[in-house]
């Protein structure tokens, strides 16, 4: 697979997920043929430029790594055989999990003490944590 191009500039698009999110899938099947809709996890990053999100035991791919010897010591050895990692999921095909009443959710913005945060279409309980 070749490199993604960028399809927005830096700041052009905003996302309606953030890491940390928990969020379900609403599309999608990984390379193994398994569908992943339905698919419960919790946001590891997101790439708005390219319109991708990676979320944790979604999207799996099958990475066929060699073992490596790392410094001197015989111990110190990266392990080799097939490793399951996350790959990018688009973020259309992902909606926010609302921690207060549990439904997955659209995300409205709110107007809270000046400041835009965004909330549950349901309960209208914000979805960004207190930092």
């Amino acid at each position: 697979m070749g490199q993604m191009r960028k399809r927005h500039a830096a700041g052009a698009f905003k996302t309606h997920i953030k890491r940390g999110d928990q969020v379900v899938v609403l599309a999608g099947k990984n390379s193994g043929g398994a569908l992943d809709r339905g698919e419960r996890g919790r946001v590891i990053s997101v790439d708005p430029q390219r319109e991708r999100a990676v979320v944790e035991g979604v999207n799996l791919a099958t990475k066929h790594q060699k073992p490596q010897q790392q410094g001197r010591t015989a111990a110190a050895q990266q392990q080799g055989g097939r490793i399951e990692k996350a790959a990018p999921i688009h973020i259309s095909n992902l909606q926010v999990l609302c921690p207060g009443c549990g439904k997955p959710t659209r995300v409205a913005h709110r107007e809270v003490e000046g400041k835009s945060v965004r909330a549950c279409k349901h309960c209208n309980e914000t979805l960004d944590r207190a930092e």
